[in-house]
Parts: C-alpha cells; structure tokens; sequence
C-alpha cells in the first residue's frame, strides 16, 4: 500500500470516529448514506443538532463512486440530496465556493 493509500484509510477512520461521536451527542442526527468522507463537522439550525457536509466533497464522491460527470454530479447534488428535505435533523451541506457581488 502507498503512503497516500493509507493517508486516505486513516482519514476514513477518523470521519467515522467522528460520526460515532456526533451520533452520541444526539441519537436522532440523520446522516447521509454512502458520503461520511464527506462529514466536516455540525452545526446548529433552528436549536438543533445537525450534521454538516462539505458539498464539495459529495460532488467528488458522486464522480468517483458513481462514476458521473461533474454536470451529473451536480444535478444528482441539487435535486436528490441537497432537495431532499427530512425533517428537521436534515443535514447541511457546505460550499466552499465563494461568490463575489458587485
């Protein structure tokens, strides 16, 4: 195994450690399935305890587990996910981008 194979592996491992915590915090945090390399963290909306996303990172993922183009990536984002509202224990999902206004 290279050295960035066992980088990723143990970062893996410390998103899912950090999962566990965050689930202990609040048994009722909904996560969304397959994108835990994609947990950065939580926040708060409305007094309650959520988990947060980068949604960059589930735009990756989407490309290299699902094999889609960015484009498809980003609809699949947009309509299934991030358009997918749960209750009040949905997830955020974080851009990195910023946008400027003039």
């Amino acid at each position: 195994m290279n050295e960035s194979m066992g980088q990723d592996a143990n970062t893996s491992e410390l998103k899912i450690k950090m999962i566990i915590k965050i689930a202990g915090l609040d048994k009722n945090i909904l996560f969304a399935d397959g994108f835990h390399d994609a947990v950065i963290g939580m926040t708060y909306r409305d007094d309650e305890l959520v988990a947060l996303y980068s949604k960059d990172r589930v735009i990756e993922i989407l490309q290299r587990d699902h094999e889609m183009s960015l484009e498809d990536a980003f609809e699949y984002f947009d309509y299934n996910i991030e358009g997918s509202y749960v209750g009040k224990k949905t997830p955020i999902f974080h851009s990195d981008d910023i946008y400027f206004s003039e």
